[in-house]
This record gives C-alpha cells, structure tokens and sequence, in this order.
C-alpha cells in the first residue's frame, strides 16, 4: 500500500474509537492508503483498520467480511480476511472494520495482469454461495456519489449535470448487452491495483482485496479494468495478452466492449471526485479525467493514482 495524504483527523480519531470498542490496541496507528477509502495500519495488532463511509457503509462491509471469510474457509480462495472476532463498527458516521494486515515486502516483484486472471479464473467458477448477494448495478458508486453532492469547488453544475447524463446514456447501453462469459460472482472491481502479496504457497501467496462491490452480475465488468489499465494507464499490450493467456478470453473480441471501456471511464472519476476537496493530486486527475471525457478522446493516457 503507498503513503496516502492527508491524515483525516476524524478518520483517525473513528478508527481509535472502534479500537476502544473491540479492546484492540491502537498504539502507532497510522494512515497508508486512501483513494475512496481510509485505511490505517494498527501495527500493534498486525492488522489494518478500514474507513468506509456513505449511506450504505454498513451493508458494503458486512457482506464483504461474510464472503471473504467464506470464500477463504469453505475455497481456500485467496481473498483478504477480516481479522478474527471483530466486526464493524460505526462510528459518527463511518463504519470501521479490521482486517489482516498483508505487509508488502520491499524487494517483491511487482503483481501483475497475470496474477489477476488466475484469480479471477478461481473465482469465476465458484456458483454456489450462502451469502445472498444483490445483484450488480453499473455506476452505483458513482451515480451515489454525484446524488450525494459534494463542495462546491469540486464540479461545476454543467460537469455535474454531463455526468448524470452519461450515466444514464452508458446504462443504457448496457442493457442491450449479450453477456458470453454468463452471470455469477463476480469482485466488481477486479484490477491488479487491488492484490496484496500474502506469506503462504499458491494460490495464497497473492491475495485479492477490496470486496465493497462483490455481487451477482457478467463475468466481463471483472475483466474490463485490465484493458482499461492498458488504454488508460499505460499498461501496453502485454498486459492484456498475459491476462488473456491466463484467463483465456479476449474481451476485446466482444461487440459489448466500447460499452463497458465507457462505463469503467466513468468509475475512474468517483474516487478523485469524493477526494478532490482535500487533495491537490485527486483534483488533478479528476480535471484530467474529466476534460478528456468530454473532450471524447477515449485513448488519452491518465495520470494513475
């Protein structure tokens, strides 16, 4: 995980409250990571506390917590586990939860597309679940975020308004959507960005994280960050022909392609608009993201985060 900037008091002083709750030891906490979500490492307890906030928080977390642990125990599939007899916690708004704490070894080679499509391949086949999931609503992240508001300074009326209006145009597109791979569990947002080398023998050895979005829907919206990171990202071709040898479909092949290219462009705002108002590189990249949007320019290479 990479340093984060800045330290949110109120998050840190949630995170100390839960801690409080549950008796765990809050010695040396520390912010290391926040995009969408604060996420503090408890060192004392070799374990991380995860901010999520929004109004349904509380339901992201749970399920979350439910399927990893299931997916971990009944598979052995190498999904990050919460940490052992504790649950969320809310706390003035925010819901806390503690997870196991995956830390990175310095020298470690990087992960890759390829570690990502032997996951997603693992996790592909799995059917049956005793968790009920909802089922998978594109841009709900986002549609919440911009329904929600945020400061003023962050987007204009216009650029609120022309992002409402692409949100419902790329829905719709969806819905006249063929989908080959089929329907079933699926992470939601599956990128290499969310793997976390693990201690263990394969296949936990690489771990997959950030399950807020796990649901029931097509099997391709996991693949399209791939592709998306090599258009956008400047992952270049081998990025996309390691995972398709791993994984063993091309999505680049399906007529639904453009589509779901357009819709991760749209996910790729709502972290830089929800920290905008406190980060100067968060504004950056959403003027960046934005301007290219709706400039229509849908090879231009963005600045990653």
């Amino acid at each position: 995980m990479t340093p984060a900037e800045p330290d949110n008091s109120h998050h840190r002083l949630a995170v100390r409250q839960a801690c409080a709750d549950l008796g765990l030891d809050a010695r040396g906490t520390r912010l290391i990571h926040h995009y969408s979500n604060a996420i503090y490492l408890l060192p004392a307890q070799n374990a991380v506390a995860r901010v999520t906030t929004g109004a349904n928080a509380a339901e992201l977390v749970g399920r979350s917590q439910a399927v990893t642990r299931w997916l971990a125990q009944t598979r052995r599939f190498p999904a990050i586990q919460p940490l052992d007899d504790t649950s969320p916690v809310a706390v003035d708004g925010a819901v806390i939860s503690f997870w196991d704490y995956y830390p990175q070894p310095p020298d470690a080679p990087p992960l890759t597309s390829a570690h990502l499509a032997a996951i997603l391949r693992l996790l592909h086949r799995i059917e049956a679940l005793p968790v009920t999931l909802p089922a998978w609503v594109p841009l709900r992240s986002l549609q919440a975020t911009i329904d929600a508001g945020e400061p003023p300074a962050v987007l204009t009326g216009g650029e609120r308004a022309w992002i409402s209006n692409r949100i419902s145009e790329v829905r719709d597109a969806i819905t006249g959507l063929d989908w080959p791979l089929g329907h079933g569990l699926i992470h939601g947002d599956a990128w290499a960005g969310n793997l976390l080398h693990a201690a263990g023998a394969p296949p936990v050895s690489v771990v997959l994280g950030d399950w807020d979005w796990v649901s029931i829907g097509p099997r391709e919206v996991d693949l399209i960050p791939t592709w998306h990171a090599a258009t956008r990202y400047g992952k270049g071709p081998r990025w996309i022909s390691d995972f398709t040898r791993r994984y063993g479909y091309d999505l680049a092949t399906w007529d639904g392609y453009p589509v779901l290219m357009a819709m991760r462009d749209l996910v790729q705002l709502t972290g830089p608009i929800r920290r905008a108002h406190d980060s100067a590189r968060h504004r950056q990249a959403l003027r960046q993201r934005l301007d290219t949007l709706r400039a229509g320019d849908a090879n231009a290479t963005w600045t990653a985060l």
